[in-house]
């Protein structure tokens, strides 16, 4: 069975703790692909993806620099698992037909779960496991059991990792 990980940057990877504990050590907060990850965070998207084996789909804003600079990044950065797409930035009016009919007055603050909804269905994914893990509310009702939400000063934490597994792993 297919896996994917929908994955944020800013609050899951890049943790507003690792950024201050950089910039008060005076030490490099970015390189040339912006703000560094927080080790530990990394660390446990290690973990997500060595125990399930789920492929990442970028989420995050920084999607907009697009897939090649994404897996660049990745390469680069010695991150794990394999990124192998972004989700849309603009959704066609051909996505109001496949979206879900029990989430209903949908708004601009589910747009990151608008965008998943229609990737998975223009992948024929919509039967894949996949998890969710943003520092931000951003998704559909019927999202809500496949969504984690990380504290932006933590990122991804042991506890969040592992509830990550479960999910995908059934």
């Amino acid at each position: 069975m297919d896996k994917y990980l929908f994955l944020d940057f800013d609050g899951v990877l890049n943790t507003e703790f690792y950024q201050d504990f950089l910039i008060s050590k005076g030490e490099p907060w970015r390189d040339e692909h912006g703000p560094l990850f927080d080790p530990q965070a990394v660390e446990q998207l290690k973990r997500i993806i060595d125990a399930t084996h789920a492929d990442i789909v970028i989420v995050s804003s920084w999607k907009y620099l697009g897939l090649e600079a994404m897996q660049d990044m990745w390469s680069a950065r010695h991150l794990p698992g394999r990124v192998v797409d972004i989700t849309p930035s603009v959704v066609s009016a051909s996505w109001s037909s496949t979206v879900d009919p029990d989430d209903n007055g949908l708004d601009a603050r589910q747009s990151k779960g608008i965008e998943i909804d229609f990737w998975l269905f223009e992948n024929a994914a919509r039967d894949a496991r996949y998890v969710i893990i943003d520092d931000e509310y951003v998704i559909l009702d019927s999202q809500l059991p496949h969504f984690i939400l990380t504290n932006p000063f933590d990122g991804i934490t042991d506890l969040l990792a592992d509830r990550a597994i479960a999910l995908l792993n059934g």
